[in-house]
């Protein structure tokens, strides 16, 4: 222990004495070190933290899904939710849930728009977080038998509306919609499902096949994923026998807790920490780089060292033990640049997507860092100890003399570095290009409707005052001729879901007169008469919906191309029509197909246009709604106050926001957009890297062969045949590492193309410009010490030595 004391105090004051040498090396460290702990705390907070409920690795989502590929809302029946609750299978506990939009009043009067799910009894012991107040709902909440409504409030809400008033339960919680009486006080930490303000009892048919919930499971401690995946297929098996038609070619879809929670945010954390690995590796590499460079330069010290007896293992254990100051210091450094990196990331926007609305510097963190420590110390010694280790004592002495150049084993792994340096920078650059064009594929997506110059807001009517569905309509209608004389206001409209939201439309089966195949299934979605127009939604033949469509006119629908693509092939859509209901059609009158309207992308931009068909509002009110605005606004927010003021005009208890539907797409790109940011910053970093690196090798090998330089310039070579031949070498060392890099860079873009919108690991454009960037970085960075060399003075250089 005294003598690794005694390295570390030695290590210290030779690293003290070259002050550039180690802030180049520290700074260096710093930033690969700090870079990639800043997203690997995102990635441990997203992926890797234990969610805080009792053993979270049993928790699972359960969805649904036709195997033969038709259309279904993913949602679980009551019925599925029956089976699965069968004592006998590897199940503890299921429980379904249904959002409901409400709205709360302040104890001011003011609305504050919340968000509430129905819960199936069972649902708070499935998740078995306990409340903070109260003791929640009990068996005979979920009877009905004369009992009022109850309800349990987030603690989020408990802290914010009601300051933590440690008697609320028992209170009654004033909603829009009715005055429930609140029985409990969620956990701090439950938040499931996302973002829930308020959970309500909720019965349901055991023996309905309506999927229109999301459900949750809590597996038996123990039960592995095919044991799970057997079993549910087994039930889905029994169902599709004992209830044909709904249920036949279905299939469960389970997924754990935390994948659902984060979706498609875990391959962009996972891509962006493989660039910080492969960014603190090229760090690594820069201060090997500089630390073989300065070793070539301390063979007199080692030399006198060996002479006076020190043995081989001492002086390699000295270098292990510098390097290690070195590791640790960049560790230390790089831990305060990660630090401010999340601050930053947090107010970019990384707060917004689920599970980073904090990212802690936990235990998890802090062991991160001491790896990253150790690999460091370990790569950035081990060159420079293994070339130490493999010269000989005597070639030591002997390269200790007064003309002393570095070794050719030490140029020769300088030159492997470089080439590393180049392969690992195209690498980088590469993986940028691809999350660039991905996004940038991603936003050039046609979405089927226009969202310039567009407001939208959602409105939920309180069922209480509105029990008439012609009351609905008038008001509606009123309210829209109101927005529709503000100035710039060029068409309203309402739907049951707006585009890129959660879609919870219904998926009724269809029947198409004329059409002989059994019943299809399809997304049914109401709309009013104006909302094709003020979404810009192109209709391709006959006509949208009219003032004219109302509930005592024959009713119509409208298909979307899909729909009229895949259901009615080879006959003219505008003379067909169609019946629809669930879980049979009922005998009704069939609608006449007035019109096809183009595709829109709703579940999201990513994912294709489901056969949908639209009937209007007015025959079929709704009570919750996505009112859409069209202006001939550049920037539509110039028109949200007078939308605002007219909504409040028309009920001041509704609680909305109105925003601009450019904002609300923006919104569902904030993740590829914070991991297409993080790729341009490391691949500039790397470049940056790179280049230094190189710079610096250049510099190093180009002042070692001065002498050699000289004696050339002196028998006559020009400064052109100097400079040349230096060029020369970085041109070999940059075209391997190009090739070594592209062949990388397409490995890797391999990987991560799977999880990228429409690109190619092989697109030629992103790999030769890749190489081109780094080549020509490597060559500027090579021209400025070779140009230098190739004008020193012959005489001079050798009158030195």
């Amino acid at each position: 222990m005294g003598t690794l004391l005694q390295d570390i105090r030695f290590a210290i004051r030779m690293l003290w004495h070259v002050p550039a040498f180690t802030l180049a090396a520290v700074s260096t460290l710093a930033l690969g070190v700090g870079a990639t702990t800043a997203i690997f705390s995102a990635a441990n907070a997203a992926l890797l933290k234990p969610l805080p409920y009792p053993n979270a690795q049993d928790l699972r989502t359960v969805r649904t899904m036709f195997t033969d590929g038709n259309v279904t809302s993913g949602r679980v029946a009551p019925v599925e939710l029956t089976r699965l609750n069968d004592r006998s299978l590897p199940i503890e506990r299921a429980a379904v849930s249904a959002k409901f939009d409400v709205t709360l009043l302040l104890p001011d009067n003011k609305p504050r728009a919340v968000i509430a799910h129905g819960v199936s009894e069972g649902f708070f012991e499935l998740i078995g977080l306990p409340n903070t107040l109260g003791t929640g709902f009990v068996a005979e909440h979920y009877k009905g038998n004369g009992t009022d409504p109850v309800v349990v409030i987030s603690h989020r809400l408990w802290r914010e509306v009601f300051n933590s008033d440690p008697a609320i339960v028992g209170k009654p919680l004033r909603l829009a919609q009715g005055s429930p009486t609140i029985v409990g006080v969620a956990g701090r930490d439950l938040d499931v499902p996302q973002g829930n303000d308020i959970w309500f009892t909720m019965r349901v048919d055991p023996n309905s096949v309506a999927h229109s919930f999301d459900g949750y499971m809590r597996v038996r401690p123990g039960t592995s994923d095919e044991d799970l995946r057997s079993t549910l297929e087994v039930v889905a098996q029994r169902l599709g026998r004992d209830y044909p038609g709904p249920e036949t070619n279905r299939a469960f879809i389970v997924t754990p807790f935390v994948d659902a929670m984060v979706g498609d945010l875990k391959p962009t954390l996972i891509i962006v920490l493989g660039a910080t690995g492969l960014l603190l590796l090229l760090a690594c590499v820069n201060v090997t780089n500089l630390l073989l460079a300065r070793g070539a330069s301390r063979v007199r010290e080692m030399a006198a060292r060996a002479a006076l007896g020190a043995s081989r293992s001492r002086l390699v254990r000295q270098l292990l033990t510098e390097s290690a100051v070195l590791a640790a210091t960049g560790a230390i450094a790089g831990l305060v640049l990660a630090f401010l990196g999340v601050r930053a990331l947090l107010t970019y926007g990384a707060s917004k997507l689920p599970r980073l609305e904090a990212v802690p510097f936990d235990t998890s963190v802090f062991l991160f860092v001491l790896l990253a420590l150790v690999a460091s110390a370990l790569v950035v010694g081990v060159a420079p100890a293994f070339q130490l280790a493999r010269t000989g004592l005597e070639t030591l002495l002997n390269e200790g003399g007064r003309s002393v150049r570095g070794s050719r084993n030490t140029h020769r792994t300088l030159r492997v570095l470089i080439i590393g340096e180049i392969a690992v920078a195209i690498t980088l650059v590469a993986g940028a290009g691809l999350v660039v064009k991905s996004f940038a594929n991603l936003q050039a997506i046609d979405p089927g409707f226009d969202h310039r110059g567009r407001l939208v807001t959602n409105l939920t009517l309180p069922f209480s005052r509105f029990r008439n569905p012609g009351e609905v309509t008038t008001w509606t209608r009123t309210l829209f001729e109101n927005i529709g004389r503000i100035e710039g206001v060029t068409a309203v409209g309402s739907s049951s879901m707006f585009p890129t939201r959660p879609d919870t439309d219904a998926t009724p089966l269809v029947h198409v007169e004329g059409v002989t195949t059994p019943p299809v299934v399809s997304r049914r979605r109401v709309v009013s008469a104006g909302f094709f127009e003020a979404m810009g939604i192109r209709i391709r033949q006959g006509r949208g919906f009219s003032d004219d469509d109302r509930a005592t006119s024959a009713p119509v629908a409208i298909v979307n191309e899909s729909f009229a693509r895949r259901y009615m092939p080879g006959m003219d859509p505008l003379k067909g029509q169609l019946t629809f209901g669930f879980p049979t059609i009922p005998p009704q009158t069939p609608r006449a197909v007035v019109g096809v309207v183009s595709d829109v992308r709703y579940a999201s931009l990513t994912a294709d246009a489901e056969p949908a068909f639209y009937v209007v509002a007015d025959q079929g009110p709704m009570l919750q709604m996505s009112v859409a605005i069209a202006t001939s606004f550049a920037d539509p927010r110039g028109a949200a106050d007078e939308v605002r003021a007219e909504i409040n005009k028309a009920d001041p208890l509704l609680a909305f926001e109105v925003e601009p539907v450019d904002a609300l797409i923006a919104s569902t790109l904030s993740r590829q957009k914070l991991g297409m940011t993080l790729m341009l910053v490391f691949g500039a970093m790397a470049v940056t890297l790179a280049a230094i690196g190189i710079y610096g090798v250049i510099a190093y090998a180009s002042a070692e062969r001065s002498r050699e330089f000289a004696t050339r310039m002196a028998l006559g070579a020009s400064s052109s045949n100097v400079f040349w031949l230096l060029a020369g070498q970085a041109r070999v060392l940059a075209l391997v590492g190009g090739l070594v890099g592209l062949g990388a860079a397409y490995a890797t873009g391999r990987l991560a193309s799977s999880w990228l919108y429409e690109v190619r690991a092989s697109d030629p454009t992103i790999l030769v410009g890749a190489f081109v960037i780094v080549v020509a970085v490597t060559v500027f960075a090579t021209v400025i010490p070779a140009r230098r060399v190739s004008r020193t003075d012959p005489a001079n250089a050798l009158r030195a030595d």
